[in-house]
């Protein structure tokens, strides 16, 4: 199970008001809540553009962080046990940001820090204490035509080989308000997550909302485990 894989939100709005005209700001913070039955995970972060506004091309400086838990279940010495974790994340990384006509392209690189505590001890479980090592993250955003919208999401670190990817097609109904279809892969040295869903994303001039739901689970090991729900919740403002 990866909790830690989770990727910033992604917001692409543009509107112009003729007597009052917007400015993007330079600063992006967000928080979020994910949760399925057997995990949970609150995060948190912001991303800096030192040298320009958020939507143009040039340096960005992230720092992130979350808190979560999970349990699994698992067999011991013939035996059937459940097992507790606690896990937290903290990253700090640079990239940069160019716009390439419909396209928004972020690449970044950095350091994380990952922790898994889990009681009782498993010694089954190679993802358990703490792991520090470096980590890239790409971030794609593709306009397809007026009212259409693509992301895709990668990121990978060595502490304990923990990745994730997550790709997201909208369609904006009303305005930037967007209905679409979601997709994300989370793994560590444990195994892999597969999720697949549906998401609603609210934007307006500084921020936007989204939420997500469908359903999770060991897809890679046994196609019919996909079948926990989850639910997600973002908000991103702009400063």
């Amino acid at each position: 199970m990866s909790l830690t894989a989770v990727s910033a939100p992604h917001h692409n709005a543009a509107a112009d008001d003729a007597e009052q005209p917007y400015q993007p700001g330079w600063i992006e913070v967000w928080t979020g809540a994910d949760a399925a039955s057997h995990t949970w995970l609150m995060f948190s972060g912001v991303t800096v553009s030192p040298f320009s506004n958020v939507y143009e091309n040039g340096l960005r400086l992230r720092v992130s962080g979350g808190y979560g838990g999970y349990t699994y279940t698992g067999e011991r010495r013939s035996e059937l046990h459940t097992f507790t974790a606690r896990t937290s994340y903290a990253e700090a990384l640079a990239g940069y940001l160019m716009r390439l006509g419909p396209v928004t392209a972020k690449a970044f690189a950095g350091i994380t820090a990952i922790e898994h505590d889990i009681a009782p001890y498993d010694p089954d479980n190679p993802v358990q204490g703490q792991e520090i090592g470096p980590k890239v993250v790409a971030e794609l955003w593709i306009n397809m035509g007026a009212s259409a919208w693509g992301q895709v999401d990668a990121s990978w670190t060595s502490a304990h080989n923990t990745s994730g990817a997550r790709v997201r097609t909208g369609y904006r109904v009303w305005e930037d308000t967007s209905i679409g279809i979601e997709g994300a892969l989370h793994a560590n040295d444990m195994g892999e997550d597969l999720r697949g869903g549906l998401f609603t994303r609210f934007a307006w001039n500084g921020g936007e909302f989204s939420i997500a739901g469908g359903y999770s689970g060991r897809f890679l090991e046994e196609a019919k485990e996909l079948k926990d729900p989850y639910a997600t919740a973002t908000l991103l403002l702009q400063f």
